[in-house]
């Protein structure tokens, strides 16, 4: 049986490991051809080269995102090798330390909102520019784009930025057939916060629910964004959408 997207091009940033390598690997599973764009071309390489080992079509593209000319290169690279960007799963991110506000300095500053903002910003607009109706733009965004990351207000800053982002694009995008939407993922299993890097995707019927307020695995955030950008999803568009096994369901308890 064909996949969901089968025949169709999908672009994943930060797809070296992680949320983004486990999407891309998902997104190969039904069908798609990946490319697979991370800072980190080794990992992006053994990325792809795994999808091309199980049967898939993918090729591995270093970008950095804080830079416009690289955001549209990846773009334009994705089309001359696959003729299309059908699909955008915008995942790189960067938490950054935890921070004390006051003496957070500017250089840290910049490289936070220079990945999670700037280049969120960059990303959107050159998959945009590039696809045709149908299409879709799928933003990683975290539960910091809803509430306080207290350790770091920068972070916090950006991914609320991020939200803004696709919050105040919906309209133009939708004019031009395009739906783009976001996951505010909570705690998962990656490198980033401190856990060994994602395993292999597993058959999706036989996901494990984590306990609540729990960790989750990279590929519960992959599947929704598989779902999103899939035309299963064709009535959602400029929404954000909490994966975060019930993290932020409850009141927290007041300090008495």
């Amino acid at each position: 049986m064909l996949g969901m997207f089968a025949g169709k091009t999908v672009l994943v940033t930060g797809a070296g490991q992680g949320m983004g390598k486990s999407a891309a690997q998902r997104f190969a599973e039904e069908g798609a051809r990946v490319a697979i764009v991370d800072l980190n071309l080794d990992a992006a390489e053994t990325v792809a080269g795994s999808i091309r080992e199980a049967g898939g079509e993918a090729f591995a593209c270093r970008a950095d995102i804080t830079f416009q000319a690289d955001n549209d290169r990846m773009v334009a690279e994705t089309i001359t090798r696959f003729g299309a960007v059908d699909a955008a799963f915008l995942n790189a991110g960067y938490h950054g330390p935890i921070l004390d506000f006051f003496e957070t300095e500017a250089a840290t500053y910049d490289r936070i909102m220079g990945i999670n903002l700037r280049g969120c910003f960059f990303g959107i607009q050159a998959a945009g520019r590039a696809m045709k109706p149908g299409s879709a733009i799928v933003v990683n965004a975290s539960t910091a784009a809803l509430a306080a990351n207290q350790f770091n207000a920068v972070y916090t800053a950006s991914k609320h930025g991020v939200l803004g982002l696709v919050r105040g694009t919906a309209e133009a995008f939708a004019k031009r057939g395009i739906r783009i939407n976001a996951i505010c993922p909570g705690v998962v299993r990656t490198p980033m916060n401190g856990f060994q890097d994602a395993r292999a995707p597993v058959p999706p019927e036989t996901l494990v629910q984590p306990e609540f307020s729990g960790v989750g695995e990279p590929q519960h955030i992959a599947e929704l964004a598989v779902f999103l950008a899939s035309a299963r999803a064709s009535f959602l568009t400029g929404a954000a959408y909490l994966a975060d096994g019930g993290l932020m369901a409850n009141i927290p308890t007041a300090k008495i």
